[in-house]
């Protein structure tokens, strides 16, 4: 029961976070300025759905203007695009997890206070759970730690090699 508890708590979470979340959250208004309308509406539909199987089945519209079925076409295959779709579901990932989190330590505030009410409410499912919830997000935590690690590394490599112009030195 307890179990249905959280999951029903976290798939509302989500709900709530899927109806709230918009490119703007997501994008810097420079990456913005640059997507086409074309492109806005292909990401407003990934944010969505997770999925471009929508504008892949083609409108009897689109089949009688081949431009704009080609303009899709490029749009859907572009590497920007692909960059695009990356860094939403990096924000995706990060939003499940902070999610996570935020039932972790609901939970624990409710364990707390069905404690401080019967000292022996205390279940071993709910201690379980709760360690299986601590164990999961250490786990991220410890990878975003290392990530940012790494980027930290990479800008003072960066920073200690002297920039390249880009032109070859004539070999004598």
């Amino acid at each position: 029961m307890e179990k249905d508890l959280v999951i029903n708590e976290i798939a509302n979470e989500w709900e709530r976070l899927r109806e709230v979340i918009s490119l703007e959250h997501i994008f810097t208004p420079e990456e913005l300025a640059e997507m086409t309308p074309l492109e806005k509406r292909l990401l407003r539909t990934y944010l969505k759905t997770r999925n471009f199987a929508d504008w892949l089945v083609f409108p009897k519209s689109l089949r009688k203007k081949p431009k704009k079925k080609k303009a899709l076409i490029e749009a859907l295959q572009s590497e920007r695009l692909a960059i695009w779709t990356r860094k939403i579901d990096q924000f995706l990932h990060m939003c499940v997890f902070e999610t996570l989190r935020r039932v972790y330590y609901n939970s624990l505030l409710q364990l707390a206070q069905n404690l401080a009410q019967n000292p022996r409410s205390l279940r071993r499912v709910e201690v379980e759970a709760l360690k299986l919830l601590k164990e999961m997000l250490s786990e991220h935590d410890q990878l975003v730690d290392e990530f940012i690690r790494q980027l930290q590394e990479t800008s003072e490599l960066e920073q200690a090699l002297p920039p390249t112009t880009g032109e070859l030195a004539p070999s004598r």
